[in-house]
């Protein structure tokens, strides 16, 4: 096994910036129905209005996770 496999075992991410951050994991995946504020470049995020009507950061643009409903 390699240094990158035991890493990722032992400690349930990937070496790089992305992924899941702590706060999203287990957050529920919600349609985007509007942007509040656009994607100025490729390294930022869109503010976005979720379809249970909470804000959020989407890169993708369609779905996004809740964070708000995940505390809820």
């Amino acid at each position: 096994m390699g240094w990158i496999s035991k890493r990722k075992m032992e400690t349930g991410g990937s070496i790089g910036p992305g992924g899941l951050k702590e706060h999203k994991k287990g957050a529920p995946l919600r349609k985007v129905v509007g942007t509040v504020v656009p994607s100025t470049s490729i390294f930022s995020p869109a503010r976005v209005v979720l379809e249970c009507g909470h804000e959020a950061e989407s890169w993708g643009g369609v779905r996004a996770r809740c964070v708000t409903c995940k505390g809820a």
